[in-house]
């Protein structure tokens, strides 16, 4: 099972997606969307190649993966073999413009 390492970035965007949901639609809908996430992460960590390679990030020196675990969010990651790891390194809103996203990768 790989260890699921959060980037700063995306960790603060979960967060701040999760804040959004808790004043849109309440603390039920909020806990429970992360829940959905941290079990997505835990499936994730035993099956690292299920995300497909995104689009958008194919030019990118390192492989990108993306995996919508909502209608509404995707999380894009990459695999470092060789430390046993998966990062994930973006949450994107797919409400929103996913190229401008992409740009956003690093």
């Amino acid at each position: 099972m790989a260890e699921v390492v959060w980037s700063k970035k995306a960790n603060r965007k979960r967060i701040a997606f999760l804040t959004y949901g808790e004043k849109e639609f309440g603390l039920k809908a909020a806990v429970k969307m992360n829940e959905r996430m941290e079990g997505y992460v835990q499936i994730l960590a035993g099956n690292p190649y299920m995300g497909v390679v995104e689009p958008l990030l194919r030019d990118r020196k390192e492989t990108y993966r993306s995996l919508v675990v909502h209608k509404l969010v995707k999380l894009i990651y990459s695999v470092d073999e060789a430390t046993n790891r998966i990062h994930i390194a973006d949450v994107w809103d797919t409400r929103r413009e996913p190229a401008a996203q992409a740009d956003n990768v690093k």
